[in-house]
């Protein structure tokens, strides 16, 4: 991705573009791999589940959506697994 200056010569403001020129304004986030279905689309017979402690903490995903919010994301669609599943989820949101 490249950054150019939403702001003006004074580049307090940066936004995030892609190789073909598109600002990046939406970012999805999976916040877990885990689902209690088993949607034959979504998951093999033989899917493993990453270790919960490779997962990132809800303050480093919260760092991470503020990073690109900043960068000027304005859309985060929280996904999954299935995101619900994911402990505490809500206090990410507030």
């Amino acid at each position: 991705m490249n950054e150019i200056s939403a702001a003006g010569p004074d580049g307090q403001r940066t936004t995030l573009v892609d190789p073909f020129g598109r600002e990046v304004s939406y970012l999805r986030v999976s916040v877990t791999d885990r689902c209690d279905l088993r949607c034959v689309y979504c998951m093999s017979e033989n899917m493993t589940f990453l270790p919960r402690k490779d997962l990132l903490t809800l303050e480093e995903l919260d760092r991470l959506c503020s990073a690109f919010i900043e960068k000027g994301v304005r859309k985060l669609r929280l996904t999954g697994g299935e995101p619900l599943v994911r402990r505490n989820l809500m206090s990410l949101i507030e």
